[in-house]
This record gives C-alpha cells, structure tokens and sequence, in this order.
C-alpha cells in the first residue's frame, strides 16, 4: 500500500498528542449521561466541544459548540478538529431537529441525537478544487477527540475493553473512475486510542480500531513507522491498526450498525512488543502504559461523500 494512505492521520496526531497535558480535564463537571467507569466522557456531549481551526498544526481554538445548552462554567471533553477544510464548523449556527442537534454546511456535519447517536458527514466535493496527485498532498480530516491531563493507567482495569457501535450511511466516489488512484484517494474512519508510557520516557503509540475504508470491504490489520512524507507532522512511532476481519463478520459499508466488542489488552500488548523490537519503550511493560487521547472520525484523501454514525462508545 502505498506509504502515504498507511500513514493517514499521523502527522495530526504529531501535533496533538504534546498538547494532552493542555487539553481537557478529565474531571466530570456537571451531568453525565454515561456510566462514572466509562473513560470515554460525556457521550451525550452535555458539555458541548471546542473546536480547533482548520489549519493543520494551529492546534488553537476557534470556538465552542454548545448544542443549544447553557455551558457557563462548564469544562467540555470534547475537541472537533477539522484540519485542511475550507470552512470552520464553529462559525456554523446549530439548529435542533426534534431529538437531535445539528451543526452543518456543505462540506461537513456534526450531528448529536438525544439517544448518544453521533453523525459525522464530510463531502470533499466542497473541499478540494480537484483530486489529489502528490502523497504530499493535504487531505481532510474530520475527527472529534478526547485528550486526559490524567492518563488513565490500563492496568488499573483487568479485562480493558473498547465498545461500540456503528454504521457507515454514505460513501460515494464523486471522482470519475479514470482519476481514481486507490494509492492516493480514500475514504477512511477510525476510532484511535494513544497510548503512552507513563514512566516518563515520553514515548506512545497510535493503536487504530478500524471501522470502514472505501478500498476494502472489511478494513485489514497492519503495522508500520509513520515516517512518511510531512517531516513536520511526522511522528516517527508505530501505528498498529487491528485486522478488522477479527471484529466484523460482514463488510462495513454495508449500512449496517456493527457492534465493536473488543478486549484490549492481548493487542495492546502485541503492539507493544512490536514498537521494543523497533527500538520504543525500552524497559516498559504494560503496566507502565496509559490512555493519553483518543480520536474518532473520518480521514478523505479522495473525493467522497461519506457519512457515519457512532453510538454506545465507552472504554471500561
């Protein structure tokens, strides 16, 4: 595969994982709708989201959403980050549509029904002039995160697992088939956790829970350096994407919800014996592990029209 699309994201996360120590509290303030053992927080986004600005590596806030709720004095969990799009999602004006609020234009939405049921909608049709022809190329990234001042240790959990569930609703190619280059367009979304050592040597690893790429009918698993093409985002430490054959039992752009249940430890584990053999986490062992962020959403170095939704997330 070519090397730029097995590298998808991770000059984002470059940017963003030093922050983590800026980011959120990690401290629920106010109601929750979510179980207190689930480390994801505040599903229902009760405490609306900052936004980050599109430009690439700003990692600056540029608004707040607050789904029609009163926010004063409340700390939100949530990031959207929306890096190379031409619009901020945070100068839209949300609207509410019966159990459900909704921030859109026609490039992107964000979407919260009353139920948890999160729609993220990106149309890269608005967002690139034409399709890209250099690996070098910026592409689009929507993606809501989670950053923890307090990382959660894993081990402190026995039995760690991530669940979720979800569905694909739309991804159609809006490039004609003669431009399509599979090595340089696709319509990708994952669920990343960061994971770090909290021993101090500063160390992490990008560990993906794939849900859907357009070139595929289920995602497959691999692992690789990010040392791609951004010597400015480039993170330089492993990727470890899990074998989707292992967690979905049909294709998943089939429309479907499909229910993520996965433990998470033995693959945690193997991506850390792969990061030593590469030369990371010298003299770390699980133990020393920690949750640092995580980031939910879609990657689009092509030309798509593509819609997911995402419901009943927790890590517990």
């Amino acid at each position: 595969m070519n090397r730029i699309l097995r590298s998808l994201g991770c000059w984002m996360l470059a940017i963003s994982i030093p922050l983590a120590q800026t980011g959120c509290t990690c401290s629920p303030s106010g109601a929750d709708n979510e179980s207190a053992d689930n480390w994801i927080l505040d599903t229902g986004f009760e405490r609306g989201a900052m936004v980050f600005h599109p430009i690439p590596g700003a990692a600056r806030v540029s608004g707040k959403l607050d789904f029609g709720r009163d926010l004063e004095g409340l700390k939100s969990e949530w990031i959207v980050s929306q890096w190379n799009s031409k619009s901020d999602i945070a100068k839209i004006t949300g609207k509410r549509y019966d159990k459900r609020y909704t921030y859109e234009n026609a490039a992107k939405t964000l979407d919260v029904a009353d139920d948890g049921t999160v729609t993220l909608r990106v149309d890269t049709g608005e967002e690139y002039d034409a399709p890209r022809v250099r690996p070098t190329d910026p592409w689009v990234h929507l993606y809501l995160e989670q950053r923890y001042a307090s990382p959660y240790r894993l081990a402190d959990r026995g039995n760690l697992r991530l669940r979720f569930e979800a569905r694909i609703t739309e991804s159609e190619s809006l490039m004609p088939p003669e431009q399509y280059d599979p090595g340089l367009h696709a319509s990708i979304a994952v669920f990343y956790l960061i994971v770090g050592d909290l021993s101090g040597s500063g160390d992490f690893l990008n560990f993906c829970v794939p849900i859907y790429d357009n070139r595929h009918d289920v995602p497959p698993g691999e692992w690789h350096i990010d040392s791609g093409f951004n010597p400015a985002g480039d993170t330089h430490k492993l990727i470890y994407t899990l074998d989707g054959g292992g967690l979905y039992d049909s294709p998943t752009g089939d429309g479907q919800w499909h229910r993520v249940d996965v433990e998470l430890q033995p693959h945690i584990e193997q991506a850390l014996e792969i990061a030593k053999q590469n030369g990371y986490f010298d003299g770390v062992s699980y133990s020393d592990l920690g949750l640092e962020a995580i980031y939910i959403g879609w990657e689009v170095p092509g030309v798509f029209r593509s819609e997911m939704q995402i419901r009943d997330m927790a890590i517990f």
